[in-house]
């Protein structure tokens, strides 16, 4: 992980709102009242008192204030539009961005929803700036961890699509940037880049969303934002604890960071801000629910051939898979990645299934190593490269939800327990019960009190 790219991220951004500065002085629209508990917030500007301003051209805009139908904050730490918690860690807004985007369109699938970010034009890059564009009863808001949610009534709700998402962003940054400078003038903080950057953590900016809870250090908000992740389905978030090094100007800095896939790139955050890493890394199915859609699905493509499963029991505990098929009368090992491999097994060796698991091993081991290496070089480029390294690729869901749609599918028994500190999987296999449990994989049995549903 290049660590030097996660610890100058205050820099970015200041950078980043330094060529908005002209269009700062106006005012905003008025900011939906979602006020945390922490101190920043309440010393947040009192935008909205002034008249309003087109964002899109930046002319005074002449019209009745409008009213937000957004629902009310009744939790400090609960966002109502979800039901679900903040994150609530230091500089949140790309993961913050990330839960809303998922929570919000799984909690209200007929309303639009969309990921924005800043242009990225390089391999790696702090240029993110995140935010999320969503509509409410036909009103677009934008949702950002520095004010909240915010009407933009000038923008109509078939503009929060793919093809506006450039057209978007430059409206959130100009909103941003605004916020951003009255900010520093409200509480006397320099607006030069430098000395910003120099007061480290951009914690002393106003907030409208909570950044801790009690007892939060910084290990304990990396962990939260794992976990979280993991939770919905975002399985590659790692999390990596004292991280040091020295930024662009030779100070040293400290801070644990978690990296994440979200959609088509790779992310990183730490309590000081956020950065694009490059394209994320594919990921798939576990070994045990690949083989299970596999053998199903090739079994019924191909009823003449045969699938053999092995289950065998990894050392973190995990259920691992060797899959063998049979194909014009060979035998095959079946991996997502690197892809299929030849087997030079035969039939009787299949009777053996510790010869079948060390045979695929050393054939798998070598190709994966290969593969692995030919792919992080295709990942570490910017985004225009994102078509070429695909090639086709989709990513699974690999939430509960998604995995239990895909085994239903296949009429393979499975339920959703929900009486664990995050949601898991059971199903069954073989006649036997295991456990899903997204970001660790598959482990053999059941939770010994279930709450489960369909």
């Amino acid at each position: 992980m290049k660590t030097k790219l996660l610890c100058f991220l205050p820099l970015a951004f200041c950078f980043a709102l330094a060529t908005a500065r002209a269009a700062d002085q106006a005012p905003a629209p008025a900011l939906v009242d979602k006020t945390a508990t922490a101190s920043d917030s309440a010393s947040a500007p009192p935008i909205g008192t002034g008249p309003r301003i087109d964002l899109l051209t930046g002319s005074p805009y002449i019209a009745s204030h409008v009213a937000s139908e957004l629902p009310k904050s009744t939790d400090p730490l609960i966002d109502p539009l979800t039901g679900t918690p903040y994150i609530a860690v230091h500089n949140p807004d790309i993961v913050e961005s990330a839960i809303f985007m998922i929570e919000f369109k799984r909690a209200h699938p007929s309303e639009r929803v969309l990921f924005l970010t800043g242009e990225i034009r390089d391999a790696q890059s702090s240029n993110v700036l995140p935010a999320v564009a969503f509509t409410w009863k036909g009103t677009v808001y934008f949702h950002s961890y520095y004010f909240g949610d915010v009407p933009i009534p000038l923008l109509s709700p078939e503009q929060v699509s793919e093809g506006d998402m450039s057209r978007l962003h430059k409206v959130f940054i100009k909103l941003f940037s605004y916020y951003f400078y009255k900010s520093c003038e409200q509480k006397h903080i320099p607006y030069a880049i430098e000395t910003a950057y120099y007061m480290g953590a951009t914690d002393t900016i106003p907030h409208v969303l909570p950044n801790e809870q009690p007892g939060d250090n910084g290990e304990i908000q990396a962990k939260r934002v794992v976990a979280r992740l993991n939770q919905l389905g975002l399985t590659t978030a790692k999390a990596h604890f004292n991280v040091s090094d020295t930024d662009k100007y030779g100070k040293p800095v400290t801070c644990d960071t978690v990296t994440f896939n979200f959609g088509d790139f790779t992310y990183g955050w730490t309590p000081r801000g956020c950065a694009y890493l490059g394209l994320a890394s594919k990921i798939y199915l576990p070994g045990m629910l690949d083989s299970i859609i596999f053998s199903i699905d090739y079994q019924k493509a191909n009823p003449t051939e045969k699938v053999f499963c092995f289950l065998h029991q990894a050392a973190d505990g995990h259920i691992a898979a060797t899959t063998v098929y049979t194909k014009n009368g060979q035998l095959w090992f079946h991996h997502l990645a690197p892809g299929d491999l030849p087997s030079t097994l035969t039939f009787d060796d299949l009777k053996d299934s510790d010869r079948v698991i060390h045979a695929d091993l050393m054939v798998y081991k070598p190709a994966l190593k290969k593969f692995d290496e030919a792919d992080a070089q295709l990942r570490h480029q910017p985004p225009s490269g994102l078509k070429r390294y695909l090639n086709g690729y989709k990513a699974p869901d690999l939430s509960v939800d998604g995995i239990l749609a895909e085994l239903q599918k296949r009429g393979v028994e499975a339920k959703i327990y929900t009486g664990s500190d995050s949601p898991e999987l059971i199903f069954v296999w073989g006649n036997k019960p295991f456990t899903y449990k997204p970001g660790l994989g598959c482990f053999a049995g059941e939770p010994e009190q279930t709450t489960a549903s369909n």
